[in-house]
C-alpha cells in the first residue's frame, strides 16, 4: 500500500510539472478584482474622477511582467448628462465611503456618488452640467509593485474627465511635487529644513502659473508625505504636460572638498529611459536657475532608478534647486525673495520647454 501511495505521488507530480502553468490571463479570471480607492482632482478647467481597480498575480504566473496589462471589466452608460461607470470588482473602501464628501462641485461636476448597495459590482455615477463641459472616459496604468509573497499587484485606473468646453487650444497641465513633507524632512543643514523649503517654492510656482493660465495641481499643499506612487499617479492620471518634482540638495559629511566645490548649486535630474524623456526640459530648467540666481551649476544626473521617474509616463524632472550645506545656496534659500525668483526661473524653463516642443512638432 505505501509503495502504490509513492507511484501516484509521483504520477502526479510529473502531470504537474509538465503541465503548462496558467496564462495572466486566465490567472485574473480567477483572481477578484478590487476598487481600493477613489481620487478626485479638481483644476481651474477640468475635474478629474480615478477610480482605482487592483488584482494580486503570482509572480510564476506572469511569464512577461513588464508585458502584462490589467484590464479592468467595466462598462459606461451615459443618459441626460448623468454617466455611470459600473466596475465587475468588489469595493474595499470604508463601508461609511462617500465620494460625494472628496470633491468640492463645480460649475462642471454637480453630483458625485457611489452606490453602497450594490454587492458584487462598485458603480460610481456623475452628474455634470450639460451646457460648459465634455465628459471623457480613460485608464491609466500604475507601475507594477513585487510584494513580499512573491505576488504582483496591477493596478489600473478608470479615469473620468469633466473639462471646460473651449473655442481655443487646451490648457497645459503642470503637477508640481515638494519634495518630502511629514516626518520625511528632506535634507537638514544650516537651521533648514528641506521640506519647508520645497513647499515654498512650489506654492510660489503654482501661483505662478495659475496667472498665466495653467492648470496646476499640487501632490501637497501642507506637511504631508504622500507616497511616491501616488505622486506619479497624479501626473499620469492628469495626463500633465509635464511632471516637476521640487528638491533641494545635500552632500554626504565625508565628500571631499574637491567633490564639494564641484556639486553645489543646482541641477535637475531626469530619466533617459522613460516613455517620455525629458532630458531637454531637466538641461531648461537648471540652466535657468543657474542664470537666474547666479548659481554654480553642476552636470545633470540620468536617474532611471528614481520612482517618481520611472512611474511618470509623462516629461517629469526632479528639480534640485541649491546646495542646502553650501553656506552661501543655504543663506540664499534662507530669504523668501530668492525662493520668489527660483519659483519664476521654473516657470519660465518651463514656458522655454513649451515653445521648443512646439515649434519642434511643426517642424516635424
Amino acid at each position: 500500500m505505501p509503495v502504490f501511495i509513492s507511484y501516484v505521488t509521483m504520477f502526479i507530480a510529473i502531470i504537474f510539472l509538465f503541465s503548462p502553468m496558467p496564462a495572466a490571463a486566465e490567472l485574473a479570471k480567477t483572481l477578484p478584482a478590487s476598487v481600493v480607492a477613489v481620487k478626485t482632482f479638481q483644476l481651474d478647467h477640468k475635474d478629474v474622477v480615478a477610480v482605482a481597480v487592483e488584482t494580486r498575480l503570482p509572480a510564476a504566473g506572469v511569464p512577461d511582467p513588464l508585458a502584462y496589462t490589467f484590464e479592468p471589466h467595466y462598462h459606461i452608460t451615459e443618459r441626460n448628462h448623468i454617466l455611470t461607470l459600473t466596475v465587475a470588482a468588489q469595493s474595499t473602501l470604508p463601508a461609511d465611503s462617500n465620494a460625494a464628501t472628496l470633491i468640492n462641485f463645480s460649475p462642471r461636476l454637480t453630483k458625485l456618488a457611489i452606490n453602497p448597495d450594490s454587492k458584487n459590482d462598485f458603480i460610481l455615477t456623475a452628474a455634470y452640467s450639460s451646457r460648459n463641459t465634455t465628459a471623457t472616459v480613460t485608464t491609466v496604468k500604475r507601475k507594477r509593485v513585487m510584494q513580499p509573497d512573491d505576488t504582483i499587484i496591477f493596478r489600473t485606473y478608470l479615469v473620468l474627465t469633466f473639462s471646460d468646453i473651449l473655442t481655443s487650444p487646451p490648457h497645459k497641465t503642470i503637477v508640481l511635487d515638494p519634495g518630502h513633507g511629514g516626518t520625511a524632512l528632506g535634507a537638514t543643514s544650516n537651521y533648514l529644513l528641506e521640506k519647508e523649503l520645497n513647499l515654498d517654492i512650489s506654492l510660489l510656482s503654482r501661483d505662478i502659473f495659475r496667472q498665466h493660465g495653467y492648470d496646476v495641481y499640487m501632490t501637497r499643499t501642507d506637511d504631508s508625505n504622500p507616497s511616491l506612487l501616488d505622486r506619479a499617479d497624479a501626473a499620469n492620471i492628469l495626463q500633465a504636460d509635464v511632471f516637476l518634482a521640487i528638491h533641494n540638495n545635500s552632500m554626504p559629511a565625508d565628500m571631499p572638498d574637491a567633490a564639494r566645490k564641484l556639486y553645489r548649486g543646482t541641477t535637475a535630474l531626469y530619466n533617459s529611459a522613460a516613455p517620455k524623456p525629458a532630458k531637454e526640459l531637466a538641461t531648461l530648467l537648471a540652466n535657468e536657475l543657474a542664470n537666474t540666481l547666479h548659481l554654480h551649476q553642476y552636470p545633470l544626473q540620468d536617474r532611471p532608478g528614481l520612482v517618481v521617474l520611472n512611474s511618470s509616463w509623462v516629461p517629469a524632472v526632479i528639480v534640485e534647486v541649491a546646495m542646502m550645506p553650501y553656506p552661501q545656496d543655504a543663506k540664499m534659500l534662507s530669504q523668501r525673495v530668492y525662493r520668489q525668483q527660483a519659483a519664476q526661473a521654473i516657470f519660465q524653463a518651463t514656458e522655454k520647454y513649451f515653445s521648443v516642443s512646439a515649434l519642434t512638432a511643426r517642424r516635424n
